[in-house]
């Protein structure tokens, strides 16, 4: 995280709701922090003393003549893919969805309310594409209110907070030239000495023999907006693997080996006879996987930019903010994606690129510090990161200088 002084509103407050995975900036906001409960009672009560008891009643009424239905997208699409066992029940399904859409339509109200009783809140977001805070969003665009969105970070000890959205969405530079024409150095101070540790899925069971040479292929969870929204080609786990599977059959000189993403509790294994040269290694070290790999395939998980760090090809599928030409090599359908596959020899990252890239991202767009330990200097850093708006073009352009 950058060091300096920094120009900002004095005073700005944040409003942010009471999401469970944010609630240690609570504390790091301090009095520049605005939390709202998001309980049904604690909306209507809100609204019934900003507006009195009938503008709450009314707000109930609309709330169940027009329910936000388009707030809660994301929440019934992780229901049916994480708990397919009840929520494939296309009723079961619509009353969680229509109970989530009138509480949205509350909440949105009630967000509306406050903010146009302080016109100076602006407005923190974790993520953006559930319930609540897919509304908190919403009400902020809508008003046009400075807002945030934060993400955990590609490295460890790294936080996304960007004006424009975290992932595919945010506001990192995708023009080569941004980085290889920049007068700076990015990486002179220091590049992340890691990449991230993650947990394995199968508990116990003992790690697969991968053979000499392999293709990684890191899934993702379906549920998670990097695939409901960035993902225009593959759009579950189960399609991924017929593709995988399709893509052995069309090389045959080539072996992939799948790791399925441990937080996501159902496997495909089992969905489609097994293939010779696919094989399951969902017990094996991600970062090892990586470090072995002839080349990495993922839609557009972080363990893209890993294989970067690890100086590995990696070809993305998807939609990345990390899709740079140079850097990552992109297939968005089988015939590139066999093209990609026939140039594994020259498709690693340009190292130059690489050092400039992971040098950007580390020292001047990702913030120092985790959802449980924010940056003691919250509200500093907001401001901060408020910035990169005022200072970016598009993002084939991208940000100029964003260090404070």
């Amino acid at each position: 995280m950058n060091a300096g002084p920094t120009e900002g509103a004095a005073g700005r407050r944040w409003l942010k709701l009471d999401t469970r995975i944010l609630r240690h900036f609570d504390d790091a906001l301090g009095e520049a922090g605005v939390r709202v409960d998001t309980g049904t009672g604690a909306v209507l009560r809100d609204l019934a003393r900003r507006r009195g008891r009938f503008a709450a009643l009314s707000a109930v009424a609309r709330a169940l003549r027009h329910p936000a239905h388009g707030l809660v997208v994301g929440n019934v699409t992780r229901k049916r893919l994480r708990v397919p066992a009840v929520f494939g029940w296309r009723a079961l399904r619509g009353i969680y969805g229509w109970t989530k859409a009138v509480q949205a339509r509350l909440l949105e109200l009630r967000l509306i309310a406050q903010m146009r009783d302080d016109p100076d809140l602006a407005a923190l977001i974790y993520n953006g594409s559930n319930f609540p805070e897919s509304v908190l969003a919403q009400v902020a665009a809508d008003l046009d209110r400075a807002r945030l969105t934060v993400e955990g970070g590609f490295f460890p000890d790294s936080i996304q907070i960007d004006p424009r959205g975290v992932n595919a969405a945010n506001s990192v530079p995708r023009d080569p030239a941004f980085y290889m024409e920049a007068d700076d150095d990015f990486a002179a101070d220091g590049l992340p000495a890691l990449t991230k540790t993650r947990v394995v899925k199968a508990g116990d069971a003992a790690a697969a023999t991968v053979p000499k040479d392999y293709i990684f292929v890191a899934f993702q969870v379906p549920s998670d907006m990097q695939v409901t929204r960035h993902s225009p080609w593959i759009k579950d786990m189960g399609t991924f693997y017929a593709e995988v599977q399709a893509a052995a059959d069309r090389n045959p000189a080539l072996t992939f080996v799948i790791k399925e993403h441990p937080s996501f509790p159902l496997s495909v294994q089992g969905s489609l006879p097994p293939h010779p040269r696919v094989i399951f290694a969902n017990a094996n070290v991600t970062r090892d996987l990586i470090a072995g790999a002839q080349a990495v395939v993922t839609l557009n998980s972080t363990v893209g930019l890993e294989a970067v760090f690890l100086e590995r090809p990696a070809i993305i599928l998807g939609d990345a903010c990390y899709d740079i030409p140079g850097l990552v090599r992109r297939a968005r359908d089988r015939a590139e994606l066999d093209a990609a596959l026939v140039d594994l020899a020259t498709a690693g990252p340009d190292p130059v690129l690489r050092r400039q890239v992971l040098g950007w991202l580390w020292n001047r767009y990702l913030v120092r510090g985790s959802y449980a330990a924010p940056p003691p200097d919250l509200p500093r850093v907001l401001e901060r990161q408020l910035r990169l708006m005022e200072t970016a073009g598009p993002r084939n352009g991208g940000p100029q200088d964003m260090s404070d």
